[in-house]
């Protein structure tokens, strides 16, 4: 802890009780300067009620038993440096009752106003602080409140603009067995884009020793048509998924995506292809929907394999007979 760190401590331990000392010390200082000026220093004992009943009062009331008792010492010892000089010809316990009852009542309401003061301050502290946490927890209330009816308002409007409906996935599935290869691809782009929940992706396919893009998402564009061979050594050795959360892939995705996923043969293991996400929350990229993603290749690697040998087969001529 610094001296700068300590210093509002000192003050704010040390404020209250030199504030009361100085309210004190400035309240009889008046009231010694008021008896000089109209009683001549007689301690107001002429005086009733004796006005240094008001300091006891306002230290009382304003800060409890411990400033009341103080005041009520201070004024007490006033009252008893002043009174002796009136004895007359009073009985000594009558002298001694009238020298004591106003310190005694002094004292007594000092204690009784203090104990009361001591008493509404701490219900008042306690309701304060209450109030602060009942202050808090609308607010939090009120943000969570308003969260949902945010999440509320994009699922609603998600559910009415939604387009990939089950039936839609159906139908898709239901193009991949078709005869025109333009339809074929266009089903299996739309099938990546709801599996993986982007449509600015780009599925490259090996030709030769090069990763050429095949299929791009229908948002994707301006996108390199070839991969970095780095990368694709770096998707043969791991046989998984490189993406941005982790800081080691970073390097090799920079200007490329936010996650690639490899597509390995399944019998043989070769890499046949690869798939780029260029756009994707990073808070998504955690352990479930990574695993999510990474699924895709059990499913899109065969279509590749499938589309490519379908690209390969030879057309028979027209009119032969086997």
């Amino acid at each position: 802890m610094t001296h700068d760190d300590a210093a509002p401590k000192w003050h704010a331990r040390w404020r209250r009780p030199l504030r009361i000392a100085l309210e004190i010390a400035l309240t009889f200082a008046a009231l010694a300067a008021l008896d000089w000026w109209l009683t001549g220093e007689t301690g107001f004992t002429r005086v009733q009620p004796n006005p240094y009943w008001l300091p006891v009062l306002v230290m009382a009331l304003a800060y409890g038993t411990g400033p009341g008792v103080v005041a009520a010492a201070i004024a007490s010892r006033v009252w008893l440096a002043h009174v002796h000089d009136d004895t007359g010809a009073r009985d000594y316990l009558d002298h001694l009752f009238h020298l004591s009852l106003q310190p005694l009542m002094w004292f007594v309401a000092a204690g009784v106003i203090g104990e009361v003061t001591i008493m509404r301050t701490a219900r008042h502290d306690r309701l304060e602080k209450r109030g602060g946490v009942a202050t808090r927890n609308l607010a939090r209330l009120t943000d969570a409140f308003a969260a949902l009816s945010r999440t509320n308002r994009l699922l609603q409007v998600q559910i009415a603009t939604e387009a990939h409906t089950v039936g839609h996935a159906i139908e898709t599935a239901a193009r991949l067995c078709s005869q025109d290869l333009a339809e074929r691809r266009g089903a299996i782009g739309e099938l990546i884009a709801l599996a993986a929940r982007t449509p600015d992706f780009t599925c490259y396919r090996m030709t030769g020793e090069e990763a050429r893009a095949w299929i791009r998402g229908p948002v994707t564009a301006g996108r390199r048509d070839t991969l970095p061979a780095t990368l694709m050594e770096r998707m043969a050795r791991s046989q998984g998924m490189l993406h941005v959360a982790r800081r080691s892939d970073r390097t090799m995705l920079d200007g490329v995506g936010v996650a690639a996923i490899a597509l390995p043969d399944p019998k043989t293991g070769e890499l046949v292809g690869c798939l780029i996400l260029h756009a994707l929350p990073f808070e998504t990229l955690n352990a479930s929907r990574t695993a999510e993603l990474t699924e895709i290749a059990a499913w899109l690697t065969p279509l590749l394999a499938d589309t490519l040998h379908a690209t390969q087969r030879p057309v028979r001529a027209a009119g032969l007979v086997a």
